[in-house]
């Protein structure tokens, strides 16, 4: 039988910004995970609530305190502070399938040679408490399917592999949509894979940023735009278009269904 130790590590980082009232369910869903060999860090970005206390007194995770920078500063402090062969990042308002890093592990072990692993994930509606699945079919091309649109939709169904912050970091200038402008970068250069297997639940609240419908369109806007100087063939051009077009439409119906 193998030892924990043989298994390389995978890290597990949880930003959180006064979340108190989600952050227990996050990381129980961390430390529940099948996959033998892994750590939790919790990246404390300036939380003014009672964040702490939540952690104090949890052996199995490491806390780090910085001064609030952004989520983006909190995720790229907690790239520094892992030591993972792998990472995955976990909202603190989110949570992870038992299974999550296993089924991930899995499939890099199969393609070793890919950036990073997506899955599924489920939609949890904080408004209604309904469970909805959200799966999507993307087996190429996945460069241009993602300036269509972010097809992977949520953080915390990502694996990455550590060589590809050797070269990355998450831009610290966003105020949202950070992850969707990684993935893009990424996928521009290296192969990705999503497969169909689910990993996590996104817990879609009213506190949550991706209510703010403004910052939301703006962001993926700056995003999408900061790709144009890369896109050459005339289908990138054309998914490059699309996007944009599809994004400001559909934040455009949110706005008016407020």
């Amino acid at each position: 039988m193998r030892s924990v130790e043989s298994f390389p590590l995978i890290s597990i980082i949880i930003p959180t910004f006064n979340a108190v009232e989600f952050l227990s369910r996050a990381i129980e869903s961390a430390l529940q995970q099948t996959y033998p060999n892994f750590e939790v860090l919790i990246i404390d970005d300036g939380s003014t609530d009672d964040t702490r206390s939540v952690i104090q007194n949890n052996k199995r995770t490491t806390y780090y305190h910085q001064k609030n920078k952004g989520l983006s500063s909190a995720r790229n402090f907690g790239i520094e502070k892992s030591r993972g062969d792998y990472l995955v990042f976990l909202d603190a308002d989110d949570w992870l399938e038992k299974d999550a890093l296993q089924l991930n592990y899995t499939v890099i072990q199969n393609k070793p040679g890919i950036a990073f692993v997506s899955g599924n994930y489920y939609l949890l509606r904080a408004e209604s408490n309904g469970l909805e699945i959200v799966t999507t079919t993307v087996t190429d091309h996945h460069y241009i399917r993602l300036l269509k649109s972010n097809y992977i939709g949520m953080h915390a169904a990502v694996m990455f592999q550590r060589w590809v912050f050797e070269h990355f970091r998450y831009d610290e200038t966003l105020r949202a949509c950070e992850d969707y402008d990684l993935y893009l970068r990424i996928a521009r250069i290296y192969p990705v894979l999503h497969h169909q297997k689910f990993i996590a639940t996104y817990y879609f609240h009213p506190s949550g940023i991706s209510h703010d419908y403004q910052l939301m369109m703006d962001s993926i806007n700056n995003v999408i735009k900061k790709q144009r100087p890369f896109v050459s063939s005339s289908e990138e051009k054309s998914a490059y278009v699309e996007g944009l077009n599809q994004w400001k439409h559909y934040y455009e119906l949110m706005k008016e269904s407020l």
